[in-house]
């Protein structure tokens, strides 16, 4: 896929919103997709531009798929998506409310747009069904069905998907790694899409992932790289709890396993993240800073050189991936919830915490990190956000502890390289 800066995305959407040719070439389709993929890492902290973006990411692959036959209809709701895209992007001012309200008009003319396709359709399998048959109708029909690819969307497949993967990990043993990729692939495709049944997915891509590794649950919590569960049980996997045994989990100081932790300062608030979490550690200039906030990423290719390689300087799973294809990829900057944290990220911080999980990776901005770690041995669960309790040192001090998972799976990138 070509890759496009955000004002080149943006400029490239202007140039389809004022084109006179409503034709869209293979090489301006290709262009348009790159630019909407730049687009949503840049408002992925902007549900409604986020969903906009992927409405109009799903009507361009269905012109993609109709060529010359594509309806005017999709034209128009393809160039009113990304004039309403360009205006946000160019706004001053920040209401969400006013975004919630654009998305929600929108997404009513996505609707009839659909309908207004399925009913042409039956329209056209009805007049066919006339000269040729039922049987061919119902050919011509099913051959149809993947012309508007946004079935993703309903959470009924989605139940259907948990059940598949449920069952992979139930029968291991006669895995068809052919049925595996497959599901891979779908739901990573449908990872794109899905904008309120995400969490879901991204739950089931990792039990999958899991799976095609060949790697059980045991050894999964043995792993050295981070997962909270491996010494405060149930972090992780919190949101597979009842709420009601949650609410009766005992809250008190216990032991854990010794954990390294590392200090870091965000918004004046010295919180804790653990050590093994830890991809990076990089200081920022206010400049570039200023460039990686613009655009909500920081491009991994900034960390390479001539003579200096770029995979050995990380931990966890960028370390294993080549440096030709590392250079090409951007990691999203997060922003922790919780203990009254601003839901912006530091725009005079001097420090670029890079996290991983797995095959989960991201940023984090800081004002200062601290350059001894400190030793937690006992732990109060006390959930605030991406807050999961306060640990304890040996000589009792208390350490606001971070979820490193909470953040990974929520605003984080999964690395499938």
């Amino acid at each position: 896929m070509i890759q496009l800066s955000i004002d080149e995305s943006i400029k490239r959407l202007k140039v389809e919103i004022i084109a006179q040719d409503w034709g869209l070439s293979e090489k301006r389709i290709d262009l348009l997709e790159s630019a909407f993929s730049c687009l949503k890492q840049r408002f992925k902290n902007r549900k409604a531009a986020h969903a906009i973006l992927i409405m109009a990411g799903s009507v361009l692959e269905y012109v993609k798929k109709k060529g010359e036959s594509t309806p005017a209809e999709s034209i128009d709701f393809l160039k009113e998506a990304m004039a309403h895209v360009v205006n946000l992007y160019e706004s001053d001012e920040l209401d969400l409310e006013k975004d919630e309200k654009l998305f929600k008009g929108l997404y009513f003319r996505f609707n009839a747009l659909k309908e207004k396709i399925r009913a042409g359709k039956r329209q056209g399998a009805g007049e066919q069904a006339g000269s040729q048959g039922a049987q061919l109708t119902s050919e011509a029909r099913d051959g149809q069905q993947d012309d508007f690819d946004d079935e993703v969307l309903v959470p009924e497949n989605i139940d259907q998907l948990r059940e598949k993967v449920l069952n992979l990990r139930q029968n291991d043993l006669e895995l068809d790694s052919a049925e595996v990729d497959r599901l891979v692939h779908d739901l990573q495709s449908s990872l794109e899409r899905a904008e309120y049944v995400g969490e879901t997915i991204r739950q089931l891509l990792t039990e999958l992932l899991h799976v095609r590794k060949g790697v059980s649950e045991e050894n999964a919590k043995e792993d050295s790289l981070p997962a909270e569960e491996a010494f405060l049980p149930g972090i992780a996997g919190e949101s597979s709890v009842p709420a009601a045994r949650q609410d009766s989990e005992d809250h008190s100081i216990k032991n854990c396993p010794a954990a390294e932790l590392r200090a870091i300062k965000l918004a004046g608030r010295q919180v804790y993240i653990q050590e093994n979490a830890i991809a990076l550690i990089r200081e920022v200039t206010k400049d570039n800073l200023k460039g990686y906030l613009k655009n909500s990423n920081v491009p991994l290719k900034d960390f390479g050189g001539l003579f200096k390689g770029l995979a050995k300087q990380f931990r966890g799973s960028l370390a294993n991936i080549p440096d030709k294809k590392l250079k090409k990829l951007s990691l999203p900057i997060m922003v922790p919830t919780g203990h009254s944290l601003p839901d912006i990220p530091d725009e005079n911080g001097a420090h670029m915490i890079f996290l991983t999980n797995g095959q989960w990776n991201g940023v984090i901005i800081c004002s200062d990190v601290l350059a001894e770690t400190v030793t937690m041995v006992k732990f109060k669960k006390a959930k605030n956000g991406d807050f999961v309790g306060v640990g304890f040192s040996e000589r009792g001090a208390e350490l606001p502890l971070l979820n490193v998972v909470s953040v990974l799976r929520r605003e984080g990138f999964l690395t499938m390289v």
